[in-house]
C-alpha cells in the first residue's frame, strides 16, 4: 500500500494540521541524543515521537490531518519506514521537498494547499504537547493571520496561518535562538494579526529528554508510546 501522495492541491474541507517531520533513520534523527543513545535506539526513540504526534493529531475532529515527510531525500523505496509508524488511514502523507524550513513549509503551501488554507504546521520533537495547544492553535485561525507557539530554545513548535504568508518564513535565521522574534518581526512588518500561544519545548537533547522523562512520569497519557519506551531507558 502506498501512502505518499502526489502534490496535486488538497481540497480541505476543514483547517489542517501538518505535522513536519523525517523518516526514522538510523543516524539521520535526533543524533543530538548520541551518545548516550545509539543511533538505532534515537530512532526507536523517535518513532515514538512519530507515533504519539500523529494519534493526537488524527484524534482531532476539528481538523484534518497530514504528515510532511522527507521523502525525496532518500533513496529507493520509503515504505518499511513508513509502515513503521503505523499512520492511520486519516493521515494523508506529502513530501516536504528540500531546502531548509522556511523553502519546506512554503513549498507544502505553495503545492498542496489552496489559497485561502487553514494550516497548522507542527514538528515531531514535542510528543507531549497538550492538546489543548493544538485546538487552540486552529480556532484561532478563525481570528488572526498568524498563530505561533514558542519554544525555549528560541524557535518555535508551532506556526499556523490563514492564507499562505509566505513573509513569515523567508530571511529566517533557522536553527537559532532569532527564529520566534524574526517571525513575529515578520509577520508585524506586514500587518498581520498575530496570537501568540504559551511555550513548549522541544526533546533535542539529554536535558530535554530528561525533562520529557520526567513530566510522563506524572502524565503518561500525554505520549504513551514514549512513555513506554522510556521506561526501559537506563537513566
Amino acid at each position: 500500500m502506498a501512502y505518499y501522495y502526489d502534490m496535486d492541491k488538497v481540497s480541505a474541507q476543514r483547517p489542517a494540521i501538518v505535522i513536519v517531520a523525517k523518516l526514522p533513520v538510523p543516524g539521520r534523527v535526533k543524533t543530538r541524543l548520541c551518545p548516550p543513545l545509539t543511533p538505532r535506539e534515537a530512532a526507536v526513540l523517535y518513532t515514538c515521537f512519530l507515533q504519539d504526534t500523529v494519534a493526537k493529531v488524527a484524534g482531532l475532529s476539528i481538523a484534518e490531518a497530514f504528515i510532511a515527510l522527507n521523502i525525496a531525500e532518500l533513496e529507493g523505496e520509503p515504505q518499511a519506514l513508513l509502515d513503521t509508524i503505523m499512520l492511520p488511514g486519516s493521515v494523508r502523507v506529502i513530501d516536504q521537498g528540500k531546502g531548509d524550513l522556511g523553502a519546506r513549509l512554503s513549498k507544502i503551501l505553495t503545492d498542496a494547499f489552496p489559497e485561502p488554507a487553514q494550516v497548522v504546521f507542527i514538528g515531531a520533537d514535542s510528543p507531549s504537547l497538550p492538546r489543548s495547544y493544538l485546538e487552540r492553535a486552529v480556532s484561532s485561525l478563525e481570528r488572526h493571520d498568524v498563530v505561533i507557539g514558542p519554544s525555549d530554545d528560541g524557535g518555535y513548535y508551532l506556526i499556523g496561518l490563514t492564507g499562505n504568508h509566505l513573509c513569515v518564513l523567508k530571511d529566517i535565521a533557522w536553527s537559532t535562538s532569532a527564529v520566534f522574534e524574526q517571525t513575529l518581526a515578520r509577520a508585524a512588518a506586514e500587518g498581520l494579526d498575530v496570537d501568540v500561544l504559551p511555550g513548549w519545548f522541544d526533546v533535542d537533547d539529554h536535558a530535554g529528554l530528561r525533562r520529557l522523562h520526567r513530566e510522563l512520569r506524572d502524565d503518561p497519557s500525554a505520549a504513551p508510546r514514549t512513555t513506554s519506551y522510556l521506561a526501559s531507558y537506563r537513566w
